[in-house]
């Protein structure tokens, strides 16, 4: 197997786990100047609301309560290299931002129609996925983060 097959099928792996269903389509990438407010994202996602620093900390309020080895928690975070994703249990405020733009969903009958939405900014990136298998994941400084439909994972 030649490097360039090899780099070819790791890009590949990487665009199937990160999109959840295969390389996702140019027009579910979304701009990130869109979603601003000074120098940091916001935005509502289908299980979630969340934030983009420009320092690449991401965070996310959750629709519900996930859970963290058992534990609940209403939000989860990655803010530092050398812890992964964690909650903060709402010590440092709020990642949802009230009035934050929608990250693009099916507004549209049967509503179950799964759309991917993706942002990237300051070195994170967000994926949003509506419908059946509605969830937020957000990878930043070597860390991720997912909650949804199927639970919560986080490394």
């Amino acid at each position: 197997m030649n490097a360039r097959t090899l780099l070819g099928a790791a890009v590949a792996a990487v665009a199937v786990m990160f999109a959840g269903n295969g390389v996702a389509a140019a027009d579910s990438w979304v701009d990130p100047a869109d979603y601003m407010v000074g120098d940091t994202v916001y935005f509502a996602g289908s299980m979630g609301g969340c934030t983009i620093r420009p320092n690449g900390d991401v965070g996310c309020d959750l629709n519900g309560t996930g859970s963290f080895y058992g534990i609940p928690a209403p939000d989860l975070v990655i803010d530092v290299a050398f812890l992964p994703a964690h909650p903060t249990f709402g010590l440092f405020g709020r990642y949802a931002r009230p009035g934050a733009r929608s990250l693009p969903w099916d507004n549209e009958p049967p509503y179950d129609r799964e759309i991917t939405s993706l942002i990237s900014y300051a070195g994170a990136t967000c994926v949003n996925i509506t419908g059946r298998y509605a969830s937020i994941a957000c990878d930043s400084k070597g860390h991720y983060f997912k909650y949804g439909v199927g639970g919560t994972q986080v490394r």
